[in-house]
């Protein structure tokens, strides 16, 4: 269940189901392709820790410019660094008054409580990325995937979609497809790596 006044308990099983499919990558998959189309298992990985100390620092009211830090994080370090980062996120978010304040995405500028469902979307989309790419798809929540849905519906219109806006166009599931794989269309993944 979300909370849609508080989306925070939303953002927090987003990171722990992040972190719980990084942890289940093994160093073979490394190169393998995921369905985000401009990462591999490895690179997606690096994203994953990105965003997370991302979250930190917006919710430390840190300027955000630029690509986030993460080089020297060894292959087998992903899942460390990651729970680092979601740890501290934790800590950072949890002050009430991080909701109704304003922060500073690097292509926005939103109350916290709107970025909390834009992080809790991408750290939703990429877990299904990681874990198409790398056979872990059972251990995924619906839940997140509809609070996910929702809010990519909200701030990512269907179209136009490339150049500023950084997503491959809609991509049409089956009815009654399962949740991740509406996120994953909506996003404009394609569902099955070939």
């Amino acid at each position: 269940m979300v909370d849609h006044a508080d989306p925070r308990p939303g953002l927090l099983a987003a990171f722990d189901q992040a972190s719980r499919v990084i942890a289940g990558v093994s160093p073979a998959q490394m190169g393998q392709p995921t369905p985000c189309s401009e990462f591999d298992v490895r690179a997606l990985n690096e994203h994953l820790v990105g965003v997370a100390r991302r979250v930190v620092a917006v919710g430390r009211g840190e300027p955000q410019t630029g690509r986030v830090d993460v080089s020297g994080i060894a292959e087998q370090g992903f899942a460390k660094a990651f729970d680092e980062a979601r740890l501290e996120a934790f800590a950072t978010w949890a002050d009430d008054s991080i909701l109704t304040r304003v922060v500073v995405l690097p292509f926005a500028t939103l109350p916290g409580a709107a970025a909390a469902g834009i992080y809790t979307m991408e750290l939703t989309a990429h877990a299904w990325d990681l874990a198409s790419g790398t056979g872990q798809l059972e251990s995924l929540d619906p839940a997140l995937a509809e609070a996910a849905f929702a809010v990519a519906t909200q701030v990512l219109p269907p179209e136009p979609r490339g150049g500023e806006i950084p997503f491959a166009a809609v991509v049409e599931v089956p009815e009654g497809a399962s949740p991740y794989d509406r996120l994953a269309g909506y996003l404009g993944r394609r569902l099955h790596l070939t």
